[in-house]
């Protein structure tokens, strides 16, 4: 038969359901092997599989052939998440585990020196990560305080940005066409490229059309970054054709920078 809890009084400390309480639990630092997720205390097969030195696959096949010992202390979070190659960005799944499953995790495995200093590691950081979540919420001037320090921080991070950026913009706006485009010559002398270069390495990538009336234009898709200009031109023939100028917007810059995988905008240009 189902009994609804009694709702317990209130203390001054908040309790895991509240709504404050989960706000407050998931900007708590996180540490180099446990993390608040959902408001929970959790780690992952990826960093157990690191720090133990086991094939990942392995330490997830082991989940899975004893899921229901693992789902006694709640549901095992599976997920599918991104991580990087040399060959691109790919996805695996990966088990987030609460404390109790990890430890269960940690008695599977094999008694190595990795496994038992993972254990010890493990242990203090969710012990630390249990002091934080049971510590009473600051209120009145404390939380004022906390508050204004948070503040100052991300206002002080805010101003060196700008600083870093500053340089940059000047930059970019003295290469700048009137209409606020940027030519395709002067975008690859940014990244270090030829003008024609630049255009092959589009095509190549699929960004600008490679054949036709409107060759090294950008596709649809991609239309948002860059600006096509038409022109009209006189042919030997003394009719009129028409052509296409492309510029890059601004967002094109980064986005060509990242595309083509070239680790960093050359800000250092003279402007003729």
């Amino acid at each position: 038969m189902h009994h609804d809890k009694e709702k317990a009084p209130s203390s001054g400390v908040l309790r895991a359901e509240d709504p404050e309480r989960t706000s407050l639990m998931n900007h708590i630092q996180d540490t180099s092997l446990v993390r608040m997720i959902d408001g929970e205390p959790k780690t992952d097969t990826m960093i157990v599989a690191t720090k133990t030195g086991n094939q990942h696959a392995s330490v997830i096949r082991l989940i899975r052939d004893n899921i229901t010992d693992f789902e006694k202390f709640g549901r095992v979070g599976f997920e599918i998440a991104p991580f990087q190659t040399a060959g691109g960005m790919q996805s695996r799944e990966i088990a987030n585990l609460n404390e109790q499953q990890a430890t269960l995790l940690i008695t599977y495995l094999r008694n190595t020196a990795p496994v038992r200093e993972l254990k010890v590691a493990l242990v203090q950081d969710f012990y630390a990560m249990r002091l934080a979540l049971t510590a009473p919420a600051p209120t009145g001037p404390e939380l004022m305080a906390r508050a204004l320090i948070e503040a100052n921080k991300v206002l002080e991070a805010k101003d060196e940005r700008i600083a870093v950026l500053e340089p940059k913009a000047d930059a970019y706006e003295a290469f700048m066409n009137a209409d606020g485009t940027y030519s395709v010559g002067r975008v690859a002398k940014m990244l270090g490229l030829s003008q024609n270069k630049l255009f092959a390495e589009l095509r190549n990538h699929g960004v600008l059309i490679a054949k036709g009336h409107m060759h090294n234009t950008p596709y649809q898709r991609y239309i948002h970054h860059f600006k096509v200009t038409p022109y009209s031109y006189e042919r030997k023939d003394d009719t009129i054709g028409c052509s296409y100028t492309t510029t890059v917007q601004p967002s094109g810059v980064e986005f060509i920078r990242r595309k083509l995988g070239i680790p960093h905008v050359q800000h250092e240009l003279k402007v003729a």
